[in-house]
């Protein structure tokens, strides 16, 4: 991407340890995945990148539009939107299952259930199936939901095993990226959505809508 490089040329040239190529790398594999995790197989390269050239990424991403992310605790970074839901739409599954995603998150931390020291949280696909049907919602069907956390997880926003058949619930491990993507005026918007008031979550940073506005950069939907 020729944007990308003319910003990585100029901030190479401030820091021999790192080229051009490579801050492109991670810059598009940003727009790609949205989120970047430290402990994830190739992620601790980009992590590292990104940690060592932090104000470059922060200016790169808002240049864009983006407000970006970095949680050296628990070793993360990504972009979120800072301005979350500006229309009316009505929420998709999508939306729906991040909520649910969100909910389950929060009664697990409020329980201390970190997996493994870890800032994640172990749930099923069928807690999280359960969660969505009392929001008023259709049970979704086999396969969709698994459609969806699929897209989650090249987001960064959970991982499992994807060697489960369709017809197999498999364990969801719930990121800690969750709460930087689920913000108050999402939980308002699902409130009025379904017609009564859902437990608010803790103030977090912005939602995910991200995608929409890098749609030319990135080649995955990102949730709406």
């Amino acid at each position: 991407m020729t944007y990308f490089s003319r910003w990585a040329t100029r901030q190479a040239a401030q820091d021999p340890n790192f080229s051009a190529e490579q801050l492109t790398e991670t810059a598009n594999r940003l727009l790609h995945r949205q989120f970047v995790s430290r402990g994830d197989f190739g992620g601790a390269a980009h992590f590292d990148r990104i940690a060592s050239n932090l104000d470059y990424f922060k200016d790169l991403f808002a240049s864009f539009g983006f407000s970006f992310v970095f949680n050296d605790t628990w070793g993360y970074a990504g972009f979120v939107s800072p301005v979350a839901y500006g229309n009316a739409r009505v929420p998709t599954q999508e939306t729906i299952v991040l909520l649910c995603l969100r909910m389950l998150y929060n009664e697990g931390a409020e329980k201390g259930y970190f997996v493994d020291s870890s800032a994640q949280i172990l749930v099923e696909e069928e807690e999280i199936q359960t969660v969505f049907s009392s929001m008023g919602s259709r049970t979704l069907k086999p396969g969709e939901l698994r459609s969806i956390l699929t897209t989650f997880k090249r987001k960064g926003l959970v991982t499992f095993d994807q060697n489960h058949s369709l017809q197999v619930s498999a364990d969801i491990h719930i990121r800690p990226t969750i709460t930087e993507v689920v913000d108050d005026s999402f939980l308002a918007r699902i409130e009025v959505w379904a017609g009564q008031p859902v437990r608010a979550a803790e103030p977090v940073y912005h939602e995910d809508d991200a995608a929409d506005d890098a749609s030319d950069s990135a080649t995955e939907s990102s949730p709406s």
